[in-house]
């Protein structure tokens, strides 16, 4: 399963512990850190699924990260010693979902963060994603604007990354069995697409040419 997990700890023996668990139940792309601003850098440049954060960091309170973090899409747990109710209540009204106390069991803990793990629906290809989800696809961290057919070509090609797709294969996909496509409508498709998605499209790293068979998306997914 893939995770997309930020571990907030800054007590390295529990770091540890609580990394171990969650890769005992296949949760991977686990990410930590120590301190405010190690934390801090992490959220600004990923998108995490899940946080686990410790409300107390080096005397620091870990409540003040919270408004780095888009509550909508990234679920929060605590794990903390705090144990008052209060403490309890606060968490619950600034946008925290669970409230794990220390000492933990670890295997209660990896299936509390699996519990709050959604399917990835992004296909990630070097510096070009693809969000099946809300079919958005970015460059970079840049939003591409493609057409509904360029999409769905990219759609189709990456989904069949490293494999060779005739041109009947990428007519009848893409524009469906009943539909008449001609090779000059798919090149142009193929042309536009590349000039979106490749920083050389003369020279493609990513929809590839084979001569005499077809074409092949070439990346190294991380999904």
């Amino acid at each position: 399963m893939s995770g997309k997990i930020l571990i907030i700890e800054d007590n390295k023996d529990i770091q540890e512990l609580i990394e171990l668990s969650l890769k005992t139940q296949n949760i991977d792309y686990i990410r930590t850190a120590d301190d405010i601003e190690e934390a801090k850098s992490l959220l600004l440049s990923h998108d995490f699924q899940v946080v686990l954060l410790d409300l107390n960091l080096k005397s620091e309170n870990g409540y003040q990260l919270l408004k780095y973090i888009n509550l909508s899409l990234t679920k929060v747990l605590a794990v903390t010693a705090k144990d008052k109710d209060m403490d309890v209540y606060k968490g619950f009204e600034r946008g925290l979902i669970d409230y794990i106390k220390k000492p933990f069991d670890p295997i209660e803990l990896a299936y509390r963060v699996k519990a709050h793990l959604k399917p990835d629906t992004t296909l990630i290809f070097g510096d070009l994603s693809i969000n099946r989800n809300t079919a958005e696809v970015y460059k970079n961290g840049t939003l591409i604007h493609l057409t509904a057919r360029e999409y769905d070509l990219l759609l189709y090609f990456s989904s069949n990354n490293n494999q060779i797709l005739t041109k009947d294969q990428l007519y009848n996909h893409v524009w469906g069995y009943d539909v008449f496509v001609d090779d000059n409508t798919l090149m142009v498709h193929i042309r536009t697409l590349r000039k979106k998605i490749e920083d050389t499209p003369n020279q493609p790293s990513y929809i590839r040419t084979v001569r005499g068979k077809g074409y092949m998306f070439r990346g190294d997914c991380s999904e």
